[in-house]
């Protein structure tokens, strides 16, 4: 097949850019016309808004995005990157300006793009300032992308093309540049667990703001020209050891070479719509944002153990423990440097130049263990303007960190470690996640705990993220003992379940602890609290920040900086939420969670009848599958009084038969399905619990409560409950709603127990000193289907 010897680019490309890039941006790249939230007309789209329409005749741009109801940017592209000038030309002199006639709408931003898809874009911004076309500048600096929406938002608020600061890009964009960059490398061939390091050398080679000559066609000379650039910025930071860890490696067979050449160039060119070289100039944090998402979605970070604590949570530990800069940081499982970054990050906002330099020089520690992910810690530093901070590699218990004096200011040296102590500590604070101990013989969440502190001075505070089962389970009860003996706790907080989703999926929590000091449970109080919303939302298998969810992060993040700085300070309880309290001395299993001490709230008549409608609804779908609409009840009753389970319930826990050793019959098997009443079958066994009782989950669907109409046989995994007084459905349905009201408390980590379910407090509604069993009755029988059931209680 031959081509012609000087083919023309196409500016379809060019159009398929500029949809694609305004949709990342956060642009609504609909029409306005046809959709009412749409922002962008394309192309011939224009001709439906009659002012445009009158304005420009039939003579299109590219694109016009409308800003508001009146001011619209245009945008008009060329094929080929020589034209740059001759798009911008047009876009003022073809389109804004025969807008700018008009007395109804304004054209205030135009850009002008040239290029292909071959050759990358040129892209030139300007704004009309004080009736002048100037060009948009970040820092003196053109700024050479398309605006996302929240940018033109701040154009249009500070009506200044020179700009010393912008908004963020929308975190959309992140994860759109680096799904776009993971295919590429997919496509060239490039190891599943080499993508980062390849990502971590090309964005280190970048950060010298020198450019790259991409029309080399010499793959080898081309990967030269990047590893020099590389080894620059190590040895700038005296960091040369790193550069094997980093460097690109040509494929050995030439046969790959061209698809090698070209994922660099692609990827290159892809990182140039993150504004790269403007966000560096600035100290805007674009490199790292990127980096942290192609680390976390990209395929090949699990294959090398990359397992990362969102950026938020970070930022949050950071801010609470009001890292200074004459703290000594420490992070003993650093893995790629999250915790490190976003403590730097906070001593800058709140240091001077000197104070920021000797931190990031003297006061960071890092260990990890895998030479290759430290090296990616290590560049995830240098985008932040500190690479010389003392990371290492190598297993952390096999180090010790002793303070030293260097010249004038006092740091710490990594030793080779002997037993368990550290005579001459310097660390104040520790940030960490150790690695989730999810295999028999992992190394244990807890082992990392004590090593910490065993680094750390006394009075210094460590903040840890641990699955909840380190705090709850009777096998490291002996542990929290003698934690508590050594230290004092401040503070636990839930996280929310899926918040290191996809990577893993395990409940955290958080935990807060004063080095040194033996807790005082009769003065020591404990902030306990529950983060169950940090502002993302699960979407397409990533956690992508939401508008609509709320950050509690945000809400409890002062409060508990205030706590952990003086723990007298009083606050409010939060039913569900919060509880600030002292420990319990009695708790034989020291369970140091929130959910062990946080109060249920008192459930309001709403959300009873809505609870009753799903265990009636249950009872009711199990008999005959269908319902009716309940009648309104009666108004809220205010007297109440806390009894535990065990003042109104008989409890008891059977032994029965495996369900898979039994054969069909007539007997409902109850398990912890949450499903068709707790009934998994129908088994030939004899019963071994009575009709007319509850069945309470205290395994898999934890807190999950039934009515059971039948004699039933079920296992250890079930509580039965049934009154110790004369028997009454109603008061049955009651107990069962206010006993699935404490659900939030537990989970596939924390089990419940019969002394945890025996000492549940449940409201109950009273009268004249008695149980109010008209006002329950009334409440009961109202709910959805229950007429349905009746004859069968």
């Amino acid at each position: 097949m031959t081509h012609s010897k000087n083919p023309k680019n196409s500016e379809v490309d060019a159009y398929s850019y500029i949809k694609n890039e305004l949709e990342k941006l956060g642009w609504i790249v609909k029409n306005p016309a046809r959709v009412p939230e749409g922002e962008v007309y394309k192309q011939n789209e224009g001709l439906y808004n009659l002012e445009i329409k009158d304005m420009l005749n039939r003579d299109m741009p590219e694109a016009i995005i409308k800003l508001n109801e009146c001011d619209l940017w245009v945008i008009e592209s060329k094929r080929d990157k020589k034209d740059i000038g001759k798009a911008l030309d047009e876009a003022k002199n073809q389109y804004a300006q025969k807008i700018n006639k008009s007395k109804k709408i304004k054209c205030i931003i135009i850009t002008g793009l040239a290029g292909n898809d071959t050759d990358g874009y040129t892209i030139i911004n300007q704004y009309l300032h004080n009736g002048k076309w100037e060009t948009i500048l970040f820092n003196g600096k053109p700024k050479d992308t398309l605006l996302s929406k929240e940018q033109a938002t701040y154009l249009l608020n500070n009506k200044t093309p020179n700009w010393q600061e912008f908004p963020d890009f929308p975190e959309e964009k992140y994860l759109s540049s680096a799904e776009t960059i993971n295919e590429i490398l997919h496509n060239a061939g490039v190891n599943k667990n080499k993508r980062a390091r390849f990502i971590a050398g090309l964005v280190l080679s970048l950060s010298l703001n020198q450019d790259i000559d991409l029309r080399l066609e010499n793959t080898t000379t081309l990967v030269k020209n990047i590893n020099n650039l590389i080894e620059q910025k190590l040895s700038e930071v005296n960091k040369e050891n790193f550069y094997n860890y980093i460097k690109l490696e040509v494929p050995p067979s030439k046969e790959n070479h061209i698809k090698y050449r070209r994922a660099i160039i692609d990827t290159l060119k892809e990182l140039q719509t993150l504004d790269i070289k403007n966000a560096m100039a600035s100290g805007n944090d674009v490199l790292g944002k990127f980096y942290e998402k192609f680390l976390k979605y990209g395929n090949g970070a699990k294959e090398i153990g990359i397992v990362l604590t969102p950026r938020h949570i970070t930022e949050f530990a950071s801010e609470v423990l009001d890292i200074k800069y004459n703290d000594y940081v420490l992070d003993p499982t650093c893995g790629t440097g999250g915790f490190l970054v976003s403590a730097f990050d906070h001593v800058k906002k709140n240091s001077n130049d000197n104070q920021i330099d000797k931190f990031k020089n003297y006061n960071l520690f890092g260990i990890e263990q895998d030479d290759e992910v430290v090296a990616l810690a290590l560049v995830n530093m240098i985008f932040r303007g500190d690479g010389r901070n003392n990371m290492s590699e190598g297993n952390c218990f096999q180090k010790n960190i002793l303070k030293i004096n260097k010249g004038q200011y006092e740091t710490g040296e990594y030793e080779k470690r002997e037993g368990n102590e550290n005579k001459n500590p310097i660390i104040t604070r520790v940030l960490m996640n150790p690695p989730f101990a999810l295999k028999k013989g992992d190394e244990k969440e807890s082992h990392f705990i004590d090593y910490a502190l065993s680094q750390m001075q006394d009075g210094g505070i460590l903040f840890a993220i641990v699955p909840i089962s380190v705090m709850v389970e009777s096998s490291g009860k002996n542990w929290r003992n003698e934690l508590l003996k050594n230290n004092s706790l401040l503070s636990v907080v839930t996280f929310p379940e899926d918040l290191f989703n996809p990577s893993a999926s395990v409940g955290t929590i958080g935990i807060f602890l004063k080095k040194g000091i033996t807790h005082d449970f009769d003065k020591q109080k404990v902030y306990f609290a529950r983060i169950t919303h940090d502002g993302y939302k699960m979407k397409k298998g990533k956690r992508i920040r939401n508008s609509n969810v709320p950050d509690m992060t945000l809400d409890f993040k002062e409060e508990l900086k205030a706590f952990i700085t003086n723990s007298n300070l009083k606050f409010q309880d939060v039913p569900e939420i919060k509880k600030i309290c002292l420990l319990d001395k009695n708790d034989k299993k020291i369970e140091l969670v929130p959910e062990n001490y946080i109060k249920s709230k008192i459930p309001s008549l709403e959300e009873i009848e809505n609870s009753l409608d799903a265990i009636t609804n249950e009872t009711l779908f199990y008999i005959i599958k269908n319902k009716k609409k309940r009648k309104l009840s009666e108004k809220e009753n205010k007297n109440i009084k806390i009894f535990m389970v065990e003042d109104l319930c008989n409890i008891d826990k059977k032994t029965a038969i495996s369900q898979n050793a039994t054969s069909s019959g007539n007997i409902p098997y109850v398990t912890t399905s949450s499903m068709n009443n707790g009934v998994s079958q129908f088994v030939d066994e004899e019963p071994n619990s009575k009709s007319k009782s509850l069945s309470v989950a205290m395994n898999g669907s934890v807190g999950e409560v039934f009515f059971q109409i039948d004699d039933f046989i079920t296992s250890g995994d079930n509580a039965v409950l049934t009154l110790k007084d004369k028997y009454n459905p109603y008061l049955m349905y009651y107990i069962g709603i206010l006993i699935r009201n404490h659900k939030w408390r537990y989970n596939y980590y924390r089990k419940m127990s019969l002394d945890k379910l025996k000492n549940l407090e449940l409201p109950i509604p009273m009268k004249n000193g008695k149980i109010d069993l008209d006002y329950i009755e009334n409440i009961v029988k109202n709910s959805y289907g229950f007429n349905e059931i009746k004859e069968y209680l």
